[in-house]
């Protein structure tokens, strides 16, 4: 897969901020990106897509990072 970040009115990126997402205690808002290429070939479904809205976010669960 891979993405282009698609930019906001200022340039910088678009991001969809004050969604709930599950249960997540809180996010840093719904990044929106726009595929450049998505396919694959798994156990005979193959698919390609190209020009496709895509979401990324970062949540926090309230659990406790290992290590920190």
């Amino acid at each position: 897969m891979k993405l282009k970040r698609e930019p906001g009115a200022d340039g910088n990126g678009v991001v969809l901020k004050n969604v709930k997402y599950f249960d997540a205690q809180s996010n840093n808002g719904f990044e929106l990106y726009k595929s450049l290429e998505h396919r694959a070939d798994v156990q005979g479904h193959q698919f390609n897509y190209s020009d496709r809205n895509a979401f990324l976010i970062s949540i926090d669960s309230g659990m406790p990072v290992p290590g920190k």
